[in-house]
């Protein structure tokens, strides 16, 4: 997708150090796939002991067995 953005000079440079090899295109590509992925594990961390999971590994096993 082909998007405009205005973004400071500052934090553009910043961002090409980091990534010195990529184009500008590719460094704010990975850039936001970092952020995402950082607030999904955040997301996932703040579930942690509000989602009961039932442990299925004695199904599985006995099921194994059978096959």
């Amino acid at each position: 997708m082909r998007t405009t953005l205005d973004l400071d000079d500052e934090l553009m440079a910043a961002l090409m150090r980091q990534h010195p090899e990529e184009t500008k295109t590719r460094a704010v590509e990975h850039a936001i796939e970092s952020y995402l992925r950082t607030d999904a594990l955040r997301k996932l961390r703040d579930l942690a002991g509000r989602i009961e999971i039932e442990d299925a590994s004695r199904e599985l096993r006995r099921t194994d067995r059978l096959a």
